[in-house]
């Protein structure tokens, strides 16, 4: 054998066995386990893609339901509220109308307000000169005509809103008429 011819396989102890077919990679991994590796993982692929679609699609509309999930109720909705406690310590309150021809008016009120603020009942009883000069003066501004009894809701509320721009310890829950007369 001379040193120019090349080795064959056979020369190195290689075996007919040993020799890798054609089209065959000879690798660490049979090929049969490569190609299940390669499905798992395109498996795996499309369940993480499918979970973080669901997530993040749940989230979306999730958002939009929690704000939803309190119901409104109309202004004119009358459930059964607590019963409150009503300060009676204001003053009659007596004035005139604004009417040309002035009708004199006679009115005293109440405050409801809950029952466990007492820190608003104390202020209501260190504001009581100042609620009442606020209805005498609501009330003094309007004509005989527009204090008939049809217009109470509308005064008790102009009224209540009112008196709750100058408190600060809380709200009052209701203004009540306990006597309330125009006379010309």
């Amino acid at each position: 054998m001379s040193d120019e011819e090349g080795l064959s396989l056979e020369d190195v102890g290689a075996g007919p066995d040993e020799i890798a077919p054609a089209g065959r990679k000879a690798g660490f991994l049979p090929t049969f386990l490569v190609k299940a590796l390669k499905w798992v993982a395109i498996g795996l692929g499309f369940v993480i893609l499918g979970v973080t679609t669901t997530v993040v699609t749940f989230q979306l509309v999730s958002r939009g339901r929690a704000d939803s999930e309190l119901q409104e109720y109309s202004p004119d909705y009358q459930g059964h509220r607590e019963p409150l406690n009503y300060d009676d310590t204001l003053e009659e309150i007596r004035g005139v109308t604004s009417d040309e021809v002035p009708a004199i008016f006679s009115a005293q009120i109440s405050l409801g307000y809950d029952p466990e603020n007492q820190k608003l009942a104390i202020e209501i009883a260190a504001r009581k000169r100042e609620i009442g000069n606020i209805a005498l003066l609501y009330l003094s501004n309007k004509r005989s005509e527009q204090l008939r009894p049809e217009y109470y809701k509308q005064i008790q509320g102009d009224l209540l809103s009112e008196i709750n721009g100058v408190l600060g310890e809380g709200q009052i829950k209701a203004v009540v008429f306990r006597n309330f007369v125009v006379t010309q």
